[in-house]
């Protein structure tokens, strides 16, 4: 079998697999955007005459498939969103339903007490873009909108600790353009615990102000940025993502260390020091007394650490 027809036949296999997910709304893209993406046809070709072995070719269309899906990610419904654009579409998308109608707002708060020390966010979050932005005198304020649904809202005291819950009401399954917005502000009082759970999302999180004893974020294709204060003694980062984008900025003022479990991914870690296979520390690690500590397992994705 030639060379070119293994190379093709692997790369149609790949475009298959997307579309599978994305008729299982697995990932969540339209149809539409594509059109867009034409030029990566020929990126394709051109990997395909390089002289290259086959091997180096296949890793090269993985990751231009790679940054296409994240594309589609974060930039749904773009032909839909300009009213030029829509009439000519129309023919296009008449399967699809225009989800409009079903635009939601939500803006829900929970009242901070003195007594509240500790406290714990649970954030089933799904697709979309999700932004810690400020500070609030409350314990939390959320405010979504968008098309995918209303959240569901959930405070318990356990033990010591008040857990904040939040998910979509029931199961949502959308086709078409889908919007999703969520503004998140915290109190600066307590320690926090923050759990995130998100797909094909964009993650961005000013955490400086607070106090955060821990951050989990299980993602799939998503952007995830992050900017770490320096006011708790010990903060532990986990991360596990698919192809995603990850940038986390931490203070020179506190030590980190970085335990890494990647595949075909880029590092960025100016000023760490690597000390064994996948672990890097900070060059000022033996010296401080407060510690940042940041485990990330993902695969085709870039990874920077900024220290500001």
């Amino acid at each position: 079998m030639k060379n070119k027809t293994i190379f093709w036949g692997v790369i149609l296999i790949i475009i298959g697999i997307l579309f599978i997910l994305k008729n299982f709304n697995v990932f969540i893209f339209s149809w539409l955007d594509i059109l867009r993406l034409w030029p990566v046809l020929l990126i394709l070709i051109g990997i395909s005459l390089l002289p290259i072995k086959n091997t180096a070719k296949l890793i090269l269309s993985v990751v231009a498939l790679v940054l296409t899906v994240i594309i589609l990610a974060y930039s749904p419904g773009y032909w839909r969103d300009h009213a030029i654009f829509r009439f000519p579409c129309e023919r296009w998308v008449k399967h699809e339903k225009l989800d409009y109608d079903d635009w939601s707002e939500q803006h829900i708060n929970e009242p901070y007490s003195e007594d509240i020390q500790l406290a714990k966010l649970v954030f089933d979050a799904a697709a979309g873009t999700f932004k810690v932005i400020d500070v609030t005198s409350d314990l939390i304020e959320f405010q979504q909108e968008g098309n995918l649904g209303t959240y569901e809202f959930k405070s318990i005291d356990v033990d010591d600790r008040k857990v904040i819950k939040i998910g979509l009401k029931g199961t949502t399954i959308r086709r078409g353009t889908i919007k999703n917005r969520v503004f998140l502000k915290l109190n600066t009082n307590p320690v926090w615990d923050l759990e995130f759970n998100v797909g094909a999302a964009k993650l961005e999180m000013d955490l400086s102000p607070f106090k955060i004893n821990s951050l989990d974020i299980d993602g799939g294709a998503a952007s995830i940025e992050v900017r770490l204060g320096d006011l708790a003694d010990n903060t532990e980062i986990n991360i596990d993502a698919g192809a995603s984008s990850i940038v986390i900025k931490i203070p020179e003022n506190v030590a980190c260390e970085i335990n890494t479990d990647t595949f075909l991914s880029t590092k960025d870690l100016k000023g760490f020091n690597k000390i064994g296979k996948n672990t890097y520390i900070s060059e000022n690690f033996a010296d401080c007394d407060k510690n940042i500590n940041i485990e990330i397992d993902t695969a085709i994705s870039s990874l920077k650490v900024i220290r500001y």
